[in-house]
């Protein structure tokens, strides 16, 4: 069996001290950036949105009128539940082989998948097709594509400038939080594409060594998990209540003995969890070669 084999692997001898898990991401990136809320049932409305009104002139006649009543639009966003598990087996006899005993490591690395799935739902919310409509007639919206800024090279301070003001530009507010998400190959070209004579270059170079994370009026969130196209790396500019991470079972792990299993412990985790883009002029995709 697989997981035999990936237990055996961990097998040492009596001078090993720990068992140290694989250098992998261990938290969420993306959790403290975007809005969250805790639902229930077999889905959620997220936000209302609405249509954008104008006021009319109103003349000296008219204040003996009726009202004239406008309309205005309105636009349900929905947010799905996905169910996620994983269980991994430790016997008894790899407890007797390894020190210390390795539940507490498994269990750990289970953490660590779901910290990584937490990412990969609210990324995938992001870029992919959203629901909107009412609760028996939904419509799928697509990531619209003026939304998308594309140009060649990796990234550059050019790129960051047109995210800042297509967000901007929208309407959304200068006072909340924008962040960035990249992979460090585009911070890397971000301080090669910035001159040194630049006043950006300081800053730049400080972001890429971790000193700081805010630059341009962004956070930045360093992450591998960016969908890779023949395009580029899909890198996200976004103000934080255009994401939204919805639970209906955070992370809810245990630690059984399985006696239909030869008295195996079995370490489970499971959740379920979903994420909307709440509005289309709160997120843009910039394209990266990579």
């Amino acid at each position: 069996m697989a997981n035999e084999f990936a237990i055996q692997a961990h097998h040492v001898f009596q001078f090993s001290k720990n068992v140290e898990l694989l250098l992998q991401q261990r938290s969420s990136r993306f959790e403290e950036a975007v809005t969250t809320a805790n639902y229930s049932g077999d889905k959620a409305q997220v936000i209302m949105q609405l249509g954008e009104v104008e006021m009319e002139q109103l003349n000296s006649s008219d204040w003996k009128s009726d009202t004239q009543w406008s309309d205005i639009e309105h636009f349900q966003r929905w947010v799905f539940p996905g169910d996620f598990a994983l269980s991994l087996p430790v016997t008894n006899q790899d407890q007797l082989r390894m020190i210390p005993d390795p539940r507490s490591q498994y269990a750990e690395a289970v953490r660590a998948a779901y910290c990584r799935k937490v990412d990969d739902v609210i990324i995938s919310a992001a870029l992919g097709a959203a629901k909107t409509g009412r609760y028996d007639d939904l419509k799928t919206t697509a990531f619209p594509a003026d939304q998308v800024i594309s140009g060649t090279g990796g990234l550059t301070v050019e790129k960051l400038i047109d995210a800042k003001e297509k967000l901007m530009a929208a309407g959304n507010s200068p006072d909340e939080p924008r962040y960035f998400a990249c992979s460090e190959k585009q911070l890397s070209d971000l301080l090669k594409n910035t001159k040194v004579q630049s006043m950006d270059y300081n800053t730049v170079r400080a972001l890429v060594k971790g000193e700081l994370d805010t630059f341009l009026g962004f956070k930045f969130i360093s992450t591998e998990r960016l969908p890779l196209e023949a395009a580029g790396r899909q890198c996200l500019a976004w103000v934080k209540s255009g994401l939204h991470f919805a639970t209906w079972q955070k992370l809810d792990i245990k630690s059984d003995l399985r006696p239909d299993k030869n008295y195996v412990w079995q370490i489970y985790a499971r959740a379920t969890l979903g994420a909307a883009r709440t509005e289309e002029k709160k997120v843009v995709r910039v394209d990266c070669v990579e």
